[in-house]
């Protein structure tokens, strides 16, 4: 099987190192000058392709070695994090939000299992801008 990625190297710009994609022609830095790094970069990409099934159990087995709770971590988890950090009237208007039943499919989901399609679904039109329900709680479904 052809791969999709191959590494190149760079001496006119300080010896760097760039991933080309054989598809589009699209050359990227992989921002790093170690040619083992760079190599185990590209590779990583060529194994996305060829097993992408895996990839998933692949990722959680990572995240779990740097944070045990990330694999149940749950967005309503996120969201009690979000809502404790405003005070008094912002905070009220935040748990009002929260209430709204556009967020009730999305708070029993796993951070790392929610596909872009469920949280698009909650951002749909309705009382509250969806800014503020996805920028806020996406910056605290990570802690």
């Amino acid at each position: 099987m052809k791969t999709r990625y191959r590494l190149i190297r760079r001496g006119v710009r300080g010896g760097a190192f760039y991933c080309v994609d054989n598809n589009t022609g699209k050359r990227t830095s992989l921002r790093t000058g170690s040619e083992d790094e760079a190599r185990q970069i590209v590779e990583a990409k060529n194994q996305v392709e060829r097993q992408p099934v895996l990839n998933l159990q692949i990722a959680k087995a990572y995240l779990a070695g740097i944070d045990n709770g990330i694999a149940t971590r749950a967005w309503q988890h996120a969201i009690e994090a979000l809502t404790g950090t405003k005070p008094g009237a912002n905070r009220e208007r935040w748990l009002r939000v929260v209430r709204d039943r556009a967020l009730a499919p999305l708070q029993p989901r796993v951070i790392i299992e929610t596909r872009p399609k469920c949280c698009c679904a909650c951002c749909k039109p309705g009382p509250f801008p969806p800014t503020s329900i996805c920028g806020g709680c996406t910056i605290f479904a990570w802690t």
